[in-house]
């Protein structure tokens, strides 16, 4: 099977993945309002939020092993593989087990008071320590699903994790329609996610026998090496955390639950066009680290040219439609009459001009970096990025406690947006440098998709003002005639008809 083919395998499972990401968070929101209110649906963001940062504790390790593991196996390395596939599967065996114990301390806390929430101390306690089981479990059912990798069969972890997605969206939304208690809605997705993981371990007993994860070795001078290759890919997970879940606890402790409801429904938005961008970018994370494993340059070179003018099509076409389309979506999703004229930094109002361009810019941005991102990510080249990530957030989080003082959500998005500009301006240098010995990285795509979008977003700004309050039909006409404005000078800049051409001479090869 040929690189081409691969990627396609793997693009079809991410597509079934963003599929089952973006209905989850289309359908599960609106009837989270409607069972639980506008600020129970935000003390549920608030207390996934307070956990998620326990999903740093794997140090890194799940993605680093996976990404290594499968480079060792590419190159025949099968004494090695097994050595280090047991030795990190203890030691994150070991981690999680003794996490889950210090853990038990959450019953000890007043977590009702220090959140502010509306639920009882019991309530928050066995929902906040059922979440960090469920994200502490993810860690193994992460580097597990990942082994699929070393065959080049990425896309069957692909569908693992779509798998245990989709099982626990509908439990939470079962849950929820019952109403039942923030504990009962977290230990439904617990269970969830240990039923597939005993489902992972079945099927590469069963399709790579080769791969199976055994306890058998342990190689303790290999620990170190490790922790010290794996340890920067803690420090991205680190900043994972810094940008979506530490926010949320800001803004619950300085702004309320009604304004994590506001801002995290107007992120839903943005991230699913992330999704749907990231859908392509991500389908060629397997791919990038084989040729890099092979030392294939100039097909990892010809692929990072054809997927940044692939890529920066989509970015420019559905950041800036979904943009134009966005009161219609709120007015439809949450049932709410989109308000044009809310304050710049209120959220009560579920839309605002303002704060809904400064998303979309910053959505933008993101998926350009996203990019980036995944070939020093895919390549394990990720040292000076994983610092650049973790101290850039970290800096942000300090500085928003005064933004979101003093401007609410939109200080926030200005904070996050001028952040995230630095790190994609610094993502760029570290691409040239990967391919440096190769040849120079042409910028003139990076250039054209940003004065497109410039100039989009000052438009939309202008237009949506005078807009939002117009009738569903008309917006919608209104984006849809956007839409192919934008589709049609983005081909025609970034040269798509040539990458197309490219892709279905390869399908035609295939299939002759």
């Amino acid at each position: 099977m040929g690189p081409f083919q691969r990627i396609l395998k793997n693009l079809g499972a991410m597509f079934a993945g963003k599929i089952i990401s973006i209905i989850q968070q289309v359908v599960i929101p609106p009837i989270f309002i409607y069972r639980y209110s506008t600020a129970g649906f935000g003390e549920w963001l608030a207390l996934s939020g307070a956990v998620s940062a326990l999903g740093m504790l794997n140090f890194g390790v799940q993605t680093y092993m996976n990404q290594d593991l499968a480079v060792r196996f590419q190159r025949g390395e099968t004494q090695g593989y097994h050595i280090r596939q047991s030795t990190a599967l203890r030691l994150l065996i070991g981690v999680v087990f003794t996490a889950a114990v210090l853990l038990l301390a959450f019953f000890a806390i007043p977590f009702d008071t220090l959140l502010k929430l509306h639920i009882s101390r019991s309530a928050a306690q066995w929902a906040l320590y059922l979440l960090a089981l469920q994200v502490l479990f993810m860690i193994l059912f992460g580097y597990l699903s990942g082994i699929f990798m070393g065959v080049a069969m990425a896309h069957r972890g692909a569908h693992w994790n779509n798998a245990q997605a989709l099982a626990s969206s509908l439990g939470l939304l079962a849950g929820v329609v019952l109403h039942a208690p923030f504990p009962v809605l977290a230990g439904i997705q617990l269970s969830c996610l240990l039923i597939c993981s005993v489902g992972v371990l079945i099927d590469l007993r069963r399709t790579a026998p080769e791969l199976f994860p055994s306890l058998r070795f342990w190689d303790g001078p290999a620990v170190k090496d490790i922790l010290k290759g794996s340890g920067y890919f803690g420090l991205i997970e680190m900043s994972t955390f810094l940008t979506y879940s530490a926010p949320l606890l800001l803004l619950q402790r300085m702004a309320g639950p009604v304004a994590v409801a506001g801002f995290g429904l107007m992120r839903i938005i943005f991230s699913m066009c992330r999704q749907v961008l990231a859908m392509f970018t991500q389908s060629m994370g397997p791919e990038i680290t084989n040729l890099f494993g092979r030392r294939d340059w100039p097909a990892l070179t010809r692929l990072y040219d054809y997927s940044e003018r692939l890529i920066f099509f989509l970015i420019s076409l559905v950041n800036l439609s979904v943009l134009m389309l966005s009161p219609v979506i709120i007015t439809l999703w949450v049932h709410k009459k989109a308000i044009a004229g809310a304050p710049h930094h209120n959220v009560s109002e579920l839309f605002a001009v303002y704060p809904y361009v400064l998303s979309s810019a910053l959505s933008i941005v993101i998926s350009l970096k996203e990019h980036k991102f995944q070939f020093q990510f895919s390549t394990n080249t990720h040292v000076e990025l994983a610092k650049v990530m973790f101290f850039s957030y970290l800096g942000m989080v300090i500085v928003s406690v005064g933004t979101i003082y003093y401007g609410g959500v939109t200080g926030f998005l200005w904070t996050w947006l001028v952040v995230e500009t630095l790190q994609t301006v610094r993502l760029i240098r570290l691409n040239e440098k990967l391919f440096a010995h190769i040849e120079k990285i042409d910028t003139v795509y990076i250039t054209r998709l940003l004065l497109i979008c410039i100039v989009c977003l000052f438009a939309a700004f202008a237009a949506l003002t005078r807009t939002s309050t117009l009738p569903l039909v008309t917006q919608a006409l209104i984006a849809v005639l956007s839409a192919a404005l934008v589709g049609g000078l983005g081909w025609q800049v970034f040269h798509v008809r040539e990458v197309f051409s490219s892709m279905m001479g390869r399908l035609t090869k295939r299939f002759a």
